[in-house]
């Protein structure tokens, strides 16, 4: 509830394990490369200071949140889709309320959210 997602939308050819096996791999490489910054262990008293790579929601039974879904907690924050170029001027990761939501929205242009066009299959890792 207090992170934000990175969605990559894929083709639909590579199957679970194979998404699930990709996402583990990636987050482990990205916690070597950069120890001081990132986790990829659930354990909260590990992640102190540092961002959770959250590897375990590429599961065919994991829940996770939609676009735009509105979330049961203080102020009603909705999770919100960003392009990457808007990240740094994010204040928070739940700074979007039903309001600022419905402003956001009325502001886009129809056919603004590219991500659902692209259709990616998963690389190769060594």
């Amino acid at each position: 509830g207090k992170g934000l997602h990175v969605t990559v939308p894929l083709a639909g050819k590579d199957g679970w394990e194979a998404v699930r096996a990709f996402s583990e791999k990636l987050s482990h490489q990205m916690v070597a490369d950069v120890p001081e910054a990132y986790v990829a262990t659930m354990s909260k008293a590990k992640r102190h200071g540092k961002i959770f790579i959250d590897y375990f929601r590429n599961n065919y039974t994991a829940s996770a949140i939609a676009d735009y879904a509105v979330r049961a907690r203080a102020g009603a924050p909705v999770a919100v889709p960003l392009q990457w170029s808007e990240l740094k001027k994010l204040k928070s990761a739940h700074e979007f309320t039903l309001s600022s939501t419905l402003v956001r929205l009325k502001k886009m242009k129809p056919g603004a959210d590219e991500r659902y066009k692209l259709k990616q299959r998963l690389p190769k890792l060594p």
